[in-house]
């Protein structure tokens, strides 16, 4: 990750890469689930406990049908985001070395006016220069102050966009508040983790089918697992 020490803090935080992954791991599960088999019909001679079984499969293959849809959402949520992030620290990289600049410049006006009050102190006739030293020196603290400026718009529009980006996915699915919400903070701050975009998907695959289902054991635990790389 880019430390931008020009700047003095990372204005965009976010793994594109880690985002993108994501992305494709949401797609390969909607794919997987694609093609699980349909449960096939029942005869009317297996009796009522076949039926009650065969109804409860084809409630549950509607509500994988939904997870694939939230699932190939997600993705294409996260695929955007991941450009978003990558264009980002583009910007922000570009700042950062204009910020480097800028101290280095501020640094060197710095030393200018030191010398050039040294040099005033035994020949009154250097004030003029004394003085171009000094407003040489308040021009660079402002170039530095413009692109700090620049970096923490860049920082406010980034948080904003990965907050818009977590509603998103929480929207995915009924679009009912999530019974337990995760750490939203770090999703829409970050982006960054497998562990906090897996908590987040893992309860929208939770909460997506539209007639009640239940899940098989462990089925959304081992997909958040997965995201999570735990």
């Amino acid at each position: 990750m880019p430390e931008f020490r020009g700047l003095g803090f990372d204005p965009v935080p976010g793994s594109p890469d880690t985002v993108a992954e994501a992305a494709r791991r949401c797609t390969a599960t909607a794919t997987r689930l694609a093609h699980i088999p349909s449960p096939g019909e029942i005869p009317e001679w297996a009796g009522r406990s076949a039926r009650a079984l065969a109804d409860r499969a084809e409630r549950a293959a509607a509500g994988l049908a939904a997870t694939t849809e939230a699932l190939h959402a997600a993705a294409g949520v996260l695929e955007d985001w991941a450009g978003t992030l990558l264009a980002n620290h583009r910007l922000a990289e570009n700042l950062d070395r204009r910020a480097t600049a800028a101290r280095q410049a501020l640094t060197t006006a710095h030393d200018d006016v030191e010398q050039a009050e040294t040099e005033a102190q035994f020949s009154p006739a250097t004030q003029p220069d004394l003085a171009a030293a000094r407003a040489r020196l308040a021009a660079r603290r402002d170039d530095l102050d413009r692109v700090l400026a620049e970096a923490r718009d860049l920082e406010g529009a980034h948080h904003a966009e990965a907050t818009r980006v977590a509603e998103r996915l929480s929207a995915l699915g009924d679009g009912a508040p999530l019974p337990q919400p995760p750490d939203f903070a770090d999703v829409g701050t970050h982006l960054e983790t497998f562990s906090a975009v897996g908590r987040e998907l893992g309860g929208t695959v939770a909460k997506t089918p539209v007639v009640p289902v239940t899940p098989p054991a462990g089925a959304v635990s081992a997909f958040a697992a997965a995201l999570g790389g735990r």
